[in-house]
């Protein structure tokens, strides 16, 4: 079929599609789409698609892309839920959709493919910008979790952008050939690492962190002066130590033990009169303080609610016990739990436990110290009592005890396409598990999912894709390439990147945008 429009009106739609996907992945998931539709509509509409195929069918890298989703084809077999299985095969389209087109059309020129990378880091910067006005409360909208400021796709899933966009601009400030772009580039790098730190954004804080210790070593180790190693090396042992020394003493601060309280020397009546509730059994204390120890919770409750218009016995803007999330905060400030306590509090202290703060070091929005500090404190409550819910590192914990679990028991071929979400319904039964029933999710993890869903078989597949056709297209010393590959492995690890449109699309665009579109060197 031959195409009713001249080449160069098709490349430009394509150029437009390309760089409209790059618009909607931080700040549209109805763009997102939409530049997918224009990209497959123009790629048939284009005509030559007898050639289209046979030069993809000689593509073995793209070939190989594709078999991520052949292999949920092939998962259909043995599933029993079908529905699930076509809905999970339909988010993951851009599996085949992207490396099919981006490997059979005419690659770009240098000029165009950099623009397009101008673009999404653009348009990154712009979702950041959205993201401090709605913060800073000029775009009014009630801001719970500084997570919550990135409104168009998970915070999870902008951070792993920002990572990428950051990587970026670090390749263009190296290749700019003036100053004044070097600057541009730096300001960008600096502002968007910062931003993370606004977020509070762990995760995306340690793949870039990892990402640049492995680049970064690799550039060292490729350096010849000697100098620049030694350096090196010491950096990265200071940055070790002082991470360690700081991590260990903000478990010393959540460890603090509380001083063994002489149950005659308690105080039985608050200044109002009031008895007080000494738990002694709970040994459950916050920054040092014992929490179940001075609790009136009939003050509590009348005092709280002068104050505030969510009612005691209610839940928090997070979800949780506000009752629960009140006391912690009192706690955490060494107070009693009585009116007095309630009516000393600020006016922004009684907004932060509304939001859902449960310490004193949590009372700003944004506070990545704070965010730490919870992280940790989960992780030592969760070690005590085993109780992950609604702790989202904790919660990841249980998550892969159950998909080890599946794992176990379908260890060749998995469970199918369609019987994923099953099969952690019927885990979750099967060990008693103490997660609320909503809370009970999949793996959070890529490669525990594919092994559950496919077995080692499909684990090892899986692997397979990821790492041959850097290898085939010889793209593991490609900086672009590479710091977008490396994000990727380390994102794996803690979310089901592949499980959503927003994820699935970061994978396949960018591993084709950069495996298939790269100017070549001659260009």
């Amino acid at each position: 079929m031959k195409s009713l429009l001249p080449e160069k009106y098709h490349q430009s739609i394509y150029v437009f599609a390309l760089a409209l996907l790059v618009i909607g992945m931080p700040l549209s998931k109805f763009l997102m789409s939409l530049a997918q539709i224009i990209l497959v509509c123009n790629w048939g509409l284009e005509g030559n698609l007898k050639n289209k195929f046979i030069s993809f069918w000689k593509n073995k890298p793209a070939l190989i892309l594709i078999s991520l989703l052949i292999l949920h084809l092939v998962g259909l077999i043995y599933s029993t839920d079908l529905n699930y299985a076509f809905k999970d095969i339909r988010i993951k389209g851009p599996l085949l959709i992207l490396p099919l087109i981006l490997s059979t059309s005419k690659r770009p020129s240098k000029k165009t493919f950099e623009n397009i990378l101008f673009v999404f880091i653009a348009s990154i910067v712009l979702g950041t910008i959205i993201s401090i006005l709605l913060l800073t409360g000029i775009i009014h909208r009630q801001i719970i979790d500084v997570r919550n400021i990135s409104i168009f796709i998970s915070h999870i899933r902008f951070a792993l952008l920002i990572c990428v966009a950051i990587m970026v601009s670090a390749y263009f400030f190296f290749y700019a050939n003036d100053k004044i772009k070097k600057y541009a580039w730096a300001s960008v790098i600096i502002w968007l690492c910062t931003f993370l730190v606004i977020m509070e954004s762990l995760t995306g804080l340690s793949v870039l962190t990892i990402t640049t210790f492995i680049i970064g070593t690799y550039f060292v180790l490729k350096s010849t002066k000697p100098i620049f190693k030694y350096a090196y090396l010491l950096s990265i042992s200071i940055l070790l130590a002082s991470t360690y020394i700081y991590i260990n003493s903000e478990f010393k601060k959540i460890n603090i033990q509380a001083e063994k309280v002489n149950l005659n020397a308690l105080i039985n009546f608050t200044s109002h009169g009031n008895r007080y509730q000494h738990n002694l059994n709970n040994n459950q204390y916050e920054n040092g303080n014992l929490i179940w120890i001075y609790v009136c919770e009939n003050e509590l409750e009348q005092s709280w609610n002068l104050r505030s218009s969510i009612r005691y016995n209610t839940k928090d803007l997070k979800g949780n016990e506000l009752r629960y999330t009140l006391i912690r905060f009192l706690t955490s400030k060494g107070l009693k739990k009585d009116a007095d306590a309630v009516n000393s509090l600020t006016d922004g202290e009684i907004k932060a436990v509304e939001r859902g703060a449960a310490n004193v070091n949590n009372v700003n929005v944004s506070s990545l110290q704070g965010r730490l500090y919870s992280t940790l404190w989960e992780i030592n409550e969760y070690k005590k009592d085993g109780d992950a819910n609604g702790h989202s590192l904790a919660q990841r914990f249980e998550y892969w005890k159950a998909a080890i679990g599946i794992i176990k028991n379908n260890l060749f071929i998995g469970v199918g396409t369609g019987d994923v979400q099953k099969s952690f319904d019927e885990q979750y039964s099967k060990s008693n598990s103490t997660l609320k029933k909503e809370l009970q999710l999949r793996s959070h993890n890529q490669y525990l999912s594919f092994a559950v869903a496919f077995g080692i078989i499909g684990l090892l597949w899986f692997l397979f894709t990821l790492f041959y056709p850097m290898f085939k297209l010889n793209m593991i010393f490609n900086f672009l390439y590479i710091t977008f590959f490396i994000i990727s492995l380390i994102s794996f690890f803690t979310e089901d990147t592949l499980e959503t449109q927003a994820g699935v699309t970061f994978y396949a665009f960018f591993n084709s945008f950069f495996l298939f579109l790269q100017p070549r060197k001659e260009n």
